[in-house]
């Protein structure tokens, strides 16, 4: 498998065509804003058109309680690809929606009718040029799979491979990107005009949508994290496929045919031990990414996995994936380990953190954390669900109106998703108990030899940085101690424009030697030859004659 990976990676790509593609025409918004507002009336949101501006109007105050499930998600999904995306992310968030919310949005499905291969067969030829069926033994038009992005065709190559053809649709990413714009455009009015809105910062959320929609338009990006991910989960013995980067662009990719039982074939549990196997080998690969390779496929639904031959686990499709920052792990870790020793302070200022450090009663935050850490004390630790944790960390978000950040809400619903699929196939299988080893693993690496090295390593060049200015430090230093004064140098310009200033500036001398004082105490972490520069310079701030 690594061999066959590595020679399609280091084939040449046809690059001259594949980069030749011309983009598509953009959309204007005018048109496309009007059509929108007419959405909006014809879902009896009449008074939410007029507050954006759809429609005259004297009123500009937007009302959050006008919002009924069934209308948004009407209007969602009339708006087209893009309202669909959107309504399936936000199905995700039950940091931000209650139950009803969440069920009503679960109804949008990505599922439209295919587009003729006629259309499709000119992005082929604009990919590949006009001979591309030379590079085919054979090449199915039916299409096997037809989403609002792209659609994938079945394929044999001339050396005799098998596999997956993706072809974006004609004419989606110049729609979609309109309408992303456009809605970002009527969130930022709608920020402006309740607070209520704002607190949800949804002009943030819909550019991050935006991003990760981008992402998965580019089927060159979506190989290349097949790719990453893939050489991880090749060491856990999980199989991706490989791609033909010779034939793969932004708008077209081709990638070996895994052969298998799609997961959402497997059905209900079956007492077969193979499928449990399987079920927890798939938990396993999802854990892992997220918690030690911080990449990862962020939309694991039985769709987008095999079960290859006995028990063995395969991934497809990474045009969603999610990525967590080696801090963003460490907050992670600084969470579970302050919710073990119970220390809710601790778990509330990481929330916090998370929610942009927004004004609460942190006070009562604290109280109402300590409640629900409460409620699972002393509980053994396979009689606990994410899911059931979840439920009520969402509940408590809500309430004081803390908003996650982007990358941790795809977080949560990878965590869910695999954990429902999980336990379809092995009911007494617990996602918490697994993570545990794992989590182990981490802070293993965290806490490992090679972690302090790192940070010696790092404590040591800022020494030899320091033993380098040190005999100058020393000098300087016994020169103030015998005079009593502190050298300084000013360029000549630099002395005229603090001369003109002086006057308008004398009220900010003790301020800012505070704020340098300050600051020296800040970086003596990091830095104690800066921290030593801040504080020379606040002593100058606080010498110097007025």
């Amino acid at each position: 498998m690594k061999g066959y990976r590595k020679i399609w990676t280091n084939t040449v790509p046809r690059l001259n065509k594949i980069m030749a593609s011309p983009p598509e025409k953009p959309i204007g918004s005018i048109a496309r804003a009007a059509e929108i507002g007419r959405i909006l009336m014809r879902h009896g949101a009449k008074n939410l058109a007029g507050a954006l501006g759809f429609i005259p109007s004297s009123n500009n105050v937007i009302d959050p309680r006008e919002f009924r499930p069934a209308a948004v998600v009407a209007f969602l999904r009339d708006i087209g690809p893009v309202g669909i995306k959107l309504g399936q992310l936000l199905a995700t968030r039950s940091d931000l929606f209650t139950e009803h919310w969440i069920t009503a949005f679960s109804t949008l499905h990505d599922q439209v009718s295919p587009v003729r291969f006629a259309d499709i067969e000119p992005v082929l030829a604009s990919s590949w040029g006009e001979d591309w069926r030379n590079d085919f033994a054979q090449f199915d038009e039916k299409p096997l799979a037809s989403a609002s992005i792209a659609q994938t065709y079945s394929a044999e190559l001339r050396d005799g491979s098998k596999v997956i053809v993706k072809v974006r649709r004609p004419g989606t990413a110049a729609r979609m990107e309109a309408d992303v714009r456009l809605l970002v455009r009527l969130a930022e009015i709608a920020e402006a005009r309740s607070p209520d809105i704002a607190r949800y910062r949804p002009v943030e959320f819909l550019r991050t949508f935006g991003r990760n929609l981008a992402w998965e338009m580019d089927l060159a990006a979506e190989s290349r994290a097949c790719e990453r991910i893939g050489a991880y989960l090749d060491t856990i013995g999980v199989r991706t496929p490989a791609i033909h980067w010779e034939l793969t662009g932004l708008r077209v990719n081709v990638q070996e045919r895994l052969y298998g039982r799609p997961a959402s074939s497997l059905g209900s549990p079956s007492g077969d031990p193979r499928v449990a196997a399987f079920a927890k080998s798939y938990a396993n690969a999802v854990l892992r990414m997220i918690i030690l390779n911080g990449e990862f496929h962020g939309d694991p639904h039985p769709g987008n996995v095999f079960l290859i031959g006995e028990q063995d686990v395969g991934f497809i499709d990474f045009g969603s994936v999610g990525t967590l920052t080696k801090a963003r792990r460490d907050e992670i870790v600084r969470l579970v380990l302050a919710i073990a020793g119970e220390k809710t302070s601790d778990v509330a200022n990481v929330l916090l953190a998370w929610a942009g450090e927004p004004k609460v009663d942190r006070d009562a935050l604290a109280v109402d954390l300590d409640q629900l850490i409460g409620e699972f004390r002393g509980t053994v630790l396979s009689g606990i669900e994410f899911s059931q944790i979840f439920s009520r960390v969402f509940d408590l978000l809500r309430d004081y109106r803390l908003v996650l950040p982007p990358d941790l809400a795809i977080l949560l619903r990878t965590l869910l998703t695999a954990e429902g699929f999980v336990r379809s196939l092995a009911p007494d299988y617990n996602i918490a108990e697994e993570t545990r080893p794992i989590m182990t693993e981490l802070l293993a690496e965290r806490f490992s030899l090679g972690s302090a090295r790192s940070g010696l390593k790092k404590l040591r060049g800022q020494l030899l940085g320091l033993s380098a200015s040190l005999p100058d430090i020393l000098a300087t230093a016994n020169s103030i101690a015998k005079s009593g004064y502190v050298p300084v140098q000013l360029d000549p310009l630099s002395i005229e424009q603090l001369a003109g200033l002086r006057n308008e500036r004398q009220s900010l001398k003790g301020p800012l030697a505070a704020a340098l004082i300050v600051a020296s105490a800040l970086l003596v972490d990091q830095s104690w030859l800066l921290a030593g520069g801040a504080l020379v310079i606040a002593g100058v701030v606080l010498i110097r004659k007025s």
